[in-house]
Parts: C-alpha cells; sequence; structure tokens
C-alpha cells in the first residue's frame, strides 16, 4: 500500500510539472509585448492545464493560444479576461489594482502594434456604448413603469373627483326639490289658514248677531210678562220695572262713552261677557268713528282687552276703508298702539289689495306714513304673489307710492329667494319697473351672499341676465366682509369670471386699506388662489400706491411677507416676474428676495427658469452679468445650484458662465465640491440639466484654476464619492503640462514609500535619537 500510494503521487507531480511547462519566450520581442506575456505566463501557470486543454475549454486551437503564451501575437482583451476568471476560481482572485495593472501593460502591448490598438479601442467603446444603452434601457423601464403608475394614480382620482361632483350635483338637486316643495306646501297652509281666519270673523259675527237675537228674543218676552203683571199695577208706572234688553238697547242708542264702559263693566262683573262683547260691537259698528274710538280707549284705560281685540276684526269688515283707517288714526292719536296694530294686521289679512290701497292712502293723508308703510311691508311679506302685485299697482302715481316701493324693500328679508325672484319677473311683467328694481336693489343691500348669488342664479336661469347684472352690481357696494363672500360664493358656483370681475371693481373702488384687508382674509381662508389675483391686479392696477399696499398688508395678519411668499409659492412664472419687477421699482428690496429665494429654491427647476426667462424679457437686473456674479462671489457656493440650474433651464449661458465665474473667483475646492452634489441632489432625473452646468464649471476650471488647485479639485471629487466628475476633470486637464506628475503627487504625498531612502534615513535618526 504505502509503494502505490508514493507511485501515485510521483504521477500526480509529473502530470503538473508537464502541465505548467511552457516553451520559452523568443528574443527580441518588444519590451511590451514581452511583459504582456510574462504577466499571462505566471497566470496560466496558476491554473496547472495543458495548453491543449485550456484551448478546449475555451474553443480556442492550442496553437493560438501558445502564440498568446509566447508573445508572437497579443491577444484581445476577451481572452485575458477570461484567463483572469479562470484563475480567480482555480485558487484566488486577482485585486483591483493587479487586474488594472495588466490592462494597463495590455494596452500598452497594442500601441507597439496600430491596427491591433485601433481595432482594440473600437472594441472598448463598443463594450462602454453597449453598457450605456443597458443602462438607458433599464432606465427607460423604470421610467415607463413610474409613467404608467402614475398614469393609473391620476385616472384613478379623476374618476373619485367626478363620481364626487355627480354626488354632490344629485345632492343639491334633492335639496332644491325638496324645498321647493316645502315652500309650495308652506304656501299652501298659510292660504288655507287665511281662509279659515276670514271664515272664522263670518261665523263670529253671525254668532253674534245670533246671539243678540236670542237675547232680544228672551227680552221681549220677559217684558211681555212684565206688561202682564203690570197691567195691574198701572199706578206704579213703567220705569220701575226694565229689562236688560231695554236698558242695552237704550244704552246703545243714548248713553254716552263712560256710561257704556259702565255698563259693559258691570255686564263682565256679572259674567255676561258675551252680551258685553255683543254690546260693544254694536256700538262699534253704530256710532261715529270718533266715539268708538273713545270706546275703545276707555275699555283699554278698564282693562277690557278682551272685547277691543274682538271688535276690531268684525268693525273693519262691517265699515268702510274710510272710515276703518279714520278709525286708525284716531286710536293712534290716542295712544292706543295695540289697537292700531290689531287693525293694521286685520287690514292685512283680511282687505283686498284695493282696500289696504285705500287704507294707506287715508293714514298718508293724516300725515301718518309711518304707518301707512307698516302695513304695506306687512302686506308684501305675506300676501300671495299677485295680491303684491295688484297692491303695487293700486298705489302706483299716488301719495304712497314712495312709500309702496320701500315697504317693499323692508319686506324682503322676509320671504325666500326663489319667490322674491318669481316676485320680481310679475311686477316686470306687469310693468311695476320701478318696484322691480327696488325689489333687486333690496336684496342686492339686505341678503347674505349665499342668498345673493342665489338670487343671480336664478335670474340667470329664467333668462333674466339684466335683473341678474343689476343685483350683482348693486351687491358689491356694502361691506368689504360682504364682498368677500360674495367672491367666494362665486367662485363654489363655479363662475370664476364673475368673481374675477368683482375683485376688479373693487380695486377699482375701495380703499389701500380695503384692498389689504380683502387680500389678507383671502389668504387666511385658504383661497390663495384669489389672494394671488387680487395682489396681482392690485400691483397693475394705476389708481393703486404699491408701496402703501405693502404697508398696510404688514399691519395685519399675516404680514405682508407670507403674501409674497404666497403669491411666489402659487402664481404663474409671468406673474411672478411681473411681482418681482413691481416691488424692485418701488424700493422693497426685502421682499424682493422673498421671491427670488421663494421661486429658486422652492418651485420646480421648470418654473424658475421661465420665470428667469421672463425676467429677462423684462430687463430686470436679476439675470445681467453684473448682478449674476456680484450674487455668486458673495453666496456660499451650494446656495447657487438653484440659480444654476434656473439659468440652464431658462437658455442664458451669460448668465451660468457669470454664476460659474463668481463661483470660482475664491478658489476653494470644498465649497466647489459642494455646489457640485447639490446639482446633482436637485437635477430633474428625467430632464437633466446638471451634467451640461458641472461641464462648464470643469471648463472654467481649467481656463482659469492653476494645476496644482485643479488636482486638489480632482482628489476633492473622489473623496466626496463623485468620481464620474473628477474622471472629467482629469480628461480635460491631461492635455495640460505637469498636470498627471502632479496630480501623481498630490494622490501619493501621503503614502509611504518604504523603498524610499528617505524612510530608511528617518527611521535610522529615530534610532539614533533612542
Amino acid at each position: 500500500m504505502p509503494q502505490s500510494t508514493s507511485k501515485t503521487s510521483a504521477t500526480q507531480a509529473s502530470g503538473r510539472g508537464k502541465a505548467a511547462q511552457l516553451a520559452p519566450l523568443k528574443s527580441g520581442l518588444p519590451a511590451e509585448k514581452q511583459a504582456l506575456a510574462e504577466d499571462l505566463r505566471a497566470l496560466f501557470g496558476a491554473l496547472e492545464v495543458s495548453v491543449r486543454r485550456y484551448g478546449v475549454r475555451r474553443h480556442l486551437d492550442a496553437s493560438c493560444v501558445t502564440r498568446y503564451l509566447s508573445g508572437d501575437r497579443v491577444p484581445p482583451w476577451n481572452f485575458v479576461a477570461a484567463l483572469i476568471g479562470d484563475v480567480g476560481e482555480a485558487s484566488a482572485p486577482l485585486t483591483a489594482q493587479a487586474e488594472a495593472a495588466l490592462k494597463e501593460t495590455h494596452r500598452a502591448a497594442l500601441a507597439s502594434n496600430r491596427r491591433s490598438s485601433e481595432v482594440q479601442k473600437l472594441q472598448d467603446q463598443l463594450e462602454a456604448v453597449d453598457e450605456e444603452a443597458r443602462r438607458i434601457q433599464t432606465r427607460q423601464r423604470a421610467l415607463e413603469e413610474a409613467l404608467l403608475n402614475r398614469e393609473g394614480r391620476l385616472a384613478e382620482t379623476v374618476g373619485r373627483c367626478r363620481r364626487l361632483e355627480m354626488q354632490l350635483d344629485s345632492q343639491q338637486s334633492a335639496h332644491r326639490a325638496e324645498v321647493a316643495l316645502w315652500e309650495g306646501e308652506y304656501e299652501q297652509l298659510h292660504a288655507e289658514c287665511r281662509d279659515l281666519r276670514v271664515e272664522m270673523l263670518f261665523l263670529q259675527e253671525e254668532l253674534a248677531v245670533t246671539r243678540a237675537e236670542l237675547i232680544g228674543a228672551e227680552e221681549q218676552c220677559r217684558r211681555l210678562e212684565a206688561d202682564l203683571d203690570a197691567r195691574t199695577q198701572l199706578e206704579e208706572g213703567s220705569g220701575s220695572v226694565s229689562s236688560l234688553m231695554a236698558a242695552l238697547e237704550a244704552a246703545d242708542r243714548t248713553a254716552s262713552v263712560q256710561e257704556l264702559v259702565a255698563v259693559i263693566e258691570d255686564l263682565e262683573s256679572r259674567t255676561h261677557q258675551a252680551m258685553a262683547r255683543e254690546l260693544v260691537s254694536s256700538v262699534s259698528r253704530s256710532r261715529r268713528v270718533e266715539e268708538v274710538a273713545a270706546l275703545l280707549a276707555g275699555l283699554q284705560q278698564a282693562g277690557l282687552h278682551a272685547h277691543t281685540e274682538a271688535a276690531l276684526p268684525a268693525l273693519l269688515m262691517t265699515r268702510p276703508v274710510a272710515e276703518s283707517a279714520a278709525l286708525a288714526v284716531e286710536l293712534q292719536r290716542a295712544g292706543l298702539e295695540d289697537c292700531v296694530a290689531t287693525l293694521l294686521r286685520a287690514s292685512v289679512e283680511l282687505h283686498t289689495p284695493r282696500d289696504m290701497a285705500g287704507f294707506a292712502l287715508v293714514l298718508h293723508r293724516e300725515h301718518l306714513g309711518e304707518l301707512a308703510e307698516s302695513l304695506l311691508a306687512a302686506a308684501y311679506a305675506v300676501r300671495a304673489v299677485t295680491d303684491v302685485v295688484a297692491l303695487a299697482v293700486d298705489t302706483l302715481d299716488t301719495r304712497v307710492e314712495e312709500a309702496s316701493v320701500a315697504a317693499l324693500a323692508r319686506a324682503v328679508g322676509h320671504r325666500s329667494v326663489p319667490r322674491l325672484v318669481e316676485l320680481h319677473i310679475a311686477l316686470r311683467n306687469a310693468g311695476q319697473r320701478v318696484h322691480a328694481d327696488a325689489l333687486n336693489l333690496a336684496i342686492a343691500g339686505q341678503r347674505d351672499a349665499r342668498d345673493v348669488v342665489e338670487a343671480i342664479r336664478l335670474f340667470t336661469a329664467r333668462g333674466r341676465t339684466d335683473a341678474a347684472e343689476q343685483v350683482l352690481d348693486a351687491t358689491q357696494s356694502r361691506a368689504m366682509t360682504h364682498v368677500l363672500g360674495l367672491v367666494q360664493s362665486l367662485e363654489r358656483t363655479g363662475w370664476h369670471e364673475a368673481a374675477t370681475a368683482v375683485v376688479d371693481q373693487a380695486l377699482q373702488r375701495r380703499s389701500v386699506t380695503d384692498i389689504a384687508a380683502m387680500i389678507a382674509d383671502f389668504y387666511t381662508t385658504d383661497h390663495h388662489y384669489q389672494a394671488t389675483q387680487t395682489l396681482i391686479s392690485a400691483m397693475s392696477t394705476p389708481c393703486i400706491p404699491v408701496a402703501p399696499l405693502f404697508h398696510e398688508l404688514g399691519k395685519i395678519h399675516p404680514g405682508a411677507e407670507a403674501v409674497v411668499t404666497m403669491a411666489a409659492a402659487t402664481g404663474s412664472s409671468t406673474q411672478v416676474a411681473q411681482l418681482l419687477t413691481c416691488l424692485h421699482v418701488n424700493g422693497l428690496p426685502l421682499l424682493v428676495e422673498v421671491v427670488v429665494q421663494h421661486t429658486l429654491c422652492a418651485r420646480p427647476t421648470g418654473h424658475a427658469g421661465s420665470f428667469l426667462h421672463q425676467l429677462s424679457k423684462l430687463g430686470a437686473a436679476y439675470t445681467r452679468e453684473a448682478f449674476l456674479y456680484d450674487r455668486a462671489c458673495a453666496a456660499v457656493g451650494a446656495d447657487m445650484a438653484p440659480w444654476l440650474l434656473a439659468l440652464d433651464a431658462a437658455c442664458l449661458p451669460q448668465g451660468v458662465d457669470a454664476v460659474v465665474r463668481g463661483c470660482l473667483s475664491d478658489k476653494n475646492p470644498g465649497d466647489l465640491v459642494l455646489l457640485v452634489k447639490q446639482l446633482r441632489a436637485l437635477d430633474h432625473p428625467i430632464t437633466p440639466r446638471a451634467p451640461d452646468v458641472i461641464a462648464c464649471i470643469i471648463a472654467r476650471v481649467v481656463e482659469t484654476w492653476s494645476v496644482e488647485d485643479q488636482a486638489t479639485w480632482v482628489i476633492a471629487l473622489s473623496e466626496a464619492d463623485l468620481k464620474d466628475d473628477a474622471n472629467k476633470l482629469v480628461q480635460q486637464a491631461a492635455g495640460q503640462a505637469k498636470f498627471r506628475s502632479t496630480l501623481r503627487s498630490a494622490q501619493t504625498k501621503h503614502t509611504q514609500k518604504v523603498f524610499s531612502r528617505a524612510f530608511w534615513r528617518d527611521d535610522s535618526r529615530a534610532k539614533r535619537s533612542r
């Protein structure tokens, strides 16, 4: 067993020796080829296989492998790369430094053969372009997936918005239908109540008459009985016994007011309320107006209010309108306001429109215009639309026409908006333009902003655009809070042009203080679009001084700076450029800087570029080369990254060059590295602009900096993980004298060189010092 084991080991050893044995290199090989061949032979020896076996493994002819290893022929790099991979699998992989050194040796060997070198260069270029194409394809797929995802999310969001809009429309329609239904039922019930009141009054009057007849019949019976009893006692006289009815009739005909009050009090005390009420009604129908007024006053003073309240409606139905109005006059002069109110309320409920007009005319003639207006206002508030139109017609061209118009305006607050619109249309159709216009002015002047917008909507829907415009124009003269609510209601309704017109009117008519308050209110209620539009429009309106406007904004919450920031954040590039120009012209540098910083640092690069482009068209100083250079010199390098990207997006190469020159003025590699990193961080992934800007920076560095400063910046870029930018700088600076040596010295300056004499000399000195 030991002998066979030793033989096997010897055979394996001889086999390995044969596999590693190669023919010696030929003499006279160029140095580059010889160095490459030696390195390849060393690698191949680590495989411990024969040339033929390796050729079979790599599908190559053995003679071809032999020529590669003997230096007769320079192999392509893919052969070398495959050999490096095989060695890594067989023993240990090569280090990156060793592989890079072998690649340089391979390139040097190729350089000795011009044709092979050119082919290898083309292959290298093809490999690099192919790798770049694969990377671009990968990025394209990622962007397509992201775009598809965003499109799906957008479609889902749009669908949700549409569903919500449809739900909101359906709810609004349902609510409108319910409101219209309830309003119709209310009007119907109100009419039924009015009819029932009239019927009740008629029945009460008929009941009173019947009761009076019953009392008279009973009293006649008693009188007849008394006459029969008195025939035997004629000497006692008829005056000793009298019936109650005879006394009542005598009192009705001949008693004074004081006596009537006494009789009624007596009846009330004997619990004969019905007889007392009938006596009051009878006196009210038969006596003169002055006596009736005196009777009612006496009853009020005696505390018999119920008789007064019951007698007035019946009196109104049985006496002419002129007498009823005269009674109201007498009651008003006697200070009986409650009786007058009852009489007016009964007139509104029971009189026809013509009678109410006559009633008001008498009151006005007796210098009681306020009562006349109150009567008409109550009628306009509760009577049906047809009655209101008839009453307006009856008061036309009379002394109470003006009071009628004022009364209609007073009644606007007591009717719903749809009924007011219907009333306006009915008045216009009846030719009552004065009343119709007064109604519209009252709607515009009394109802809140939502009701005004609802009236405008209903007028527009009914084809009454002139009435809608009249209401909209009149309502804008109210307080500023109402105008703000009007604008917001118009925006919610979707009438953006009308809201803009209201704002423009306010800018023309209102003071600077009101305009500032309007802008601040829009801001605090999160209506930033309206606030921005109002601010831009105000600054472009000639009659509004800009500096006082911002002074007023600074005195109220949230302040001028917050408003300007909001405008810069929400306005278009053109609007923001106009804002900055106007602020600069009016001497507000702090606010100008707010616009600049927020637009360039907080908005997207495309918007910032459009902003600078608009400034350039306006001739602003912020895009001139001198200004940009001075700003770049005074700022920290990284702070100018948004400027550079925006200037590149605005197609202003002179501006980019001016900023770059300013950033390079202090020759600080650290700040410049931070600038490059910030450019990379802020750059857009789909439309990158940082590479062009960085290329401009590199070109300026090569042109203006010394070789030592360039080398320092290369090292700083590499240490900051910006190796691609460092390589680009090396490629552009490589043509300069001493650049490579300076760069190599800078890169190896702190590396210990164990084979240098200085290293050992220092060590020996250290030993001697011990």
